[in-house]
């Protein structure tokens, strides 16, 4: 795994770590809407659901391309290993 490699793989990380504070602070939204005994077809709770929808899924999707990748650079032979 090169330098450059490593770099993207760190970049990454800290993109679903900051996506996944966003998805928790939706989840706690979501949660305190419950709470307050919002109706779930009230506007607010179908925009707070639909927000936390969106960003679980990004996470979700960055998640499992994060892993590719991981497992990929893994699988893939060092340079000096080729010759």
């Amino acid at each position: 795994m090169t330098a450059a490699d490593r770099t993207l793989l760190l970049r990454q990380a800290h993109r679903l770590t900051m996506l996944g504070v966003t998805v928790e602070r939706a989840r706690s939204k979501l949660k305190r809407l419950v709470r307050r005994g919002v109706a779930y077809d009230d506007q607010e709770m179908i925009q707070a659901l639909e927000r936390f929808q969106a960003v679980e899924l990004a996470w979700k999707l960055l998640e499992a391309e994060h892993l590719r990748l991981r497992q990929k650079l893994e699988c893939t032979p060092r340079e000096k290993d080729r010759h």
